[in-house]
């Protein structure tokens, strides 16, 4: 069922449900208000990092949907109450066409889920996707077969941005047929964030675990 949408940031309501779909489609937990100036993205528990970082991974799909239609977004993270308590809102920055770069994210955010082998050598694509990460002020730390994101904070603003790393890592790794995808086991990936802390210096901060191969 298609839900309605008005129009915002100079986009018609189709164009804009277009938009919301590819986000909810990443992340089905945020909840979107679209007011004309805005679009704002609500995490359902605001005080849940698991949350926050679905909203990361939902804001790239829509900052990518939006360079799509020829719009700049313009984010602001945890805006306060000129966003009625939103984690973020999206404005018009301005009007720029979407590079190469941004068409083939967009092409695997929409591709199904392939499982495959990664390359043998590291080298094919450690450098690609720590480049992924470093577009979004993250930084991608390698153990063997599994794949540390790291911010450089703390606190809700970081664990967005690692939301927005986490995907854009990911649909990297789609673009160049690397199979990755988030670890599953809950309690071996909060030990292994408490055991990576201090061997990353305690500068940087261990949010996501990702691992080679389709899970």
């Amino acid at each position: 069922m298609t839900i309605a949408a008005p129009g915002s940031l100079g986009l018609a309501g189709g164009d804009v449900c277009g938009v919301l779909a590819l986000a909810r489609a990443a992340a089905p937990g945020v909840r979107f208000e679209v007011r004309p100036e805005q679009i704002e993205l609500h995490t359902t528990t605001p005080h849940s990092r698991e949350a926050r970082i679905a909203c990361g991974v939902a804001l790239l799909n829509v900052r990518l949907a939006l360079q799509s239609h020829g719009i700049r977004p313009l984010v602001t993270l945890l805006p306060g109450q000129s966003a009625a308590g939103a984690a973020v809102a999206v404005r018009l920055g301005g009007c720029q066409e979407p590079g190469p770069d941004v068409l083939a994210l967009l092409h695997a955010s929409r591709a199904p889920r392939r499982a495959g082998a990664a390359p043998p050598e590291p080298a094919a694509w450690r450098g690609l996707l720590s480049r992924a990460a470093e577009v979004e002020r993250a930084w991608l730390h390698v153990e063997d077969d599994e794949l540390v994101l790291c911010t450089f904070a703390r606190g809700a603003a970081a664990e967005i941005r690692a939301g927005q790393a986490m995907q854009r890592v990911l649909l990297t790794a789609g673009t160049a047929g690397v199979a990755v995808s988030p670890a599953q086991d809950l309690m071996s990936l909060s030990a292994l964030r408490a055991d990576l802390r201090p061997r990353l210096g305690n500068v940087l901060v261990p949010q996501v675990v990702l691992r080679l191969g389709a899970g």
